[in-house]
């Protein structure tokens, strides 16, 4: 046997004994960091072989739904593109479908995106998916924002609704909420967060008609000058940031509310995780 082929047996074996857990546990544990009956769970992940986990994408969306119950709200993003940014997708030209276009954020969310009783927001750029208690409201309007992050986004009842923000082998780095706290602090950034001018887009609502609708889209220079290990070692550092393995399974979360409070903390400090253009040149 291959050496890459032992490896490989030798981590479905792990799999299936010491790494293995399943949903019960995975509800306990989101328990465990703060995941009660009527919480707001925005949660974002990654479906990887061989992590322990011991049933299907959907066993995982059904744990969630437990964990937050029906008087509260499973939220997840299902933006319809990947290894891309949104000025690119808009390049294409695509419509977003808010009934059928597929969620690129990971087969659990597209899973859930299929499930019964869950809204679909009708931004074009960052659709996100919610069910559970107001859903159809939490959604709501989403397409009438030029800011897709904006406070008037649903992003922004994110942090009204105290959500907590938990990845499943889903790094902090895929934690959309991080460019609604940018769009906060525009003022304090050294470089412009968004592009001057908003980009036209299509989007096909749920009554199967095509409208148009216009968004701001982050800026080149904004996404290259962005150094996020340094907020990441300030949150860890605050206690606001968490992270813990279930099974093989990494788990990070943090607290909207946190996730706010402390950046803007280190902002104020005089420090940023934005360079100033000409010290990313030097």
């Amino acid at each position: 046997m291959k050496l890459s082929a032992l490896k490989d047996w030798a981590k479905a074996q792990a799999a299936r004994t010491i790494w293995a857990y399943g949903p019960d546990e995975l509800t306990a544990r989101l328990r465990k960091i703060g995941v009660v009956p009527g919480s707001t769970l925005m949660f974002h992940s990654s479906w990887l072989q061989h992590n322990g986990f011991q049933g299907k994408p959907a066993d995982v969306v059904r744990a969630l739904k437990a964990a937050v119950g029906e008087g509260g709200l499973l939220v997840m993003p299902s933006m319809p593109y990947h290894n891309m940014s949104s000025a690119q997708w808009l390049a294409k030209g695509k419509p977003m479908n808010v009934l059928r276009s597929p969620s690129m954020m990971g087969l659990v969310s597209e899973v859930f995106r299929r499930g019964e009783g869950v809204q679909r927001s009708l931004s074009v750029t960052h659709p996100l998916l919610a069910w559970g208690r107001d859903a159809a409201a939490f959604v709501e309007g989403h397409e009438r924002t030029e800011r897709s992050f904006g406070a008037a986004s649903p992003f922004g009842r994110l942090l009204a609704r105290d959500a907590l923000i938990v990845g499943f082998d889903a790094p902090f780095s895929t934690f959309t909420y991080t460019h609604f706290v940018e769009d906060q602090l525009e003022a304090t950034l050294p470089c412009p967060l968004y592009e001057p001018e908003p980009v036209a887009g299509v989007v096909i609502g749920r009554d199967g008609q095509p409208f148009d609708c216009t968004v701001r889209v982050l800026a080149a220079e904004a996404n290259r000058l962005r150094r996020e290990a340094r907020l990441v070692e300030h949150l860890q550092n605050s206690g606001a940031l968490h992270a813990d393995r279930l099974g093989r399974t990494a788990l990070t979360w943090i607290r909207a509310a946190d996730h706010s409070r402390e950046s803007a903390r280190f902002v104020a400090a005089g420090k940023h995780f934005f360079d100033a253009p000409q010290a990313a040149l030097a």
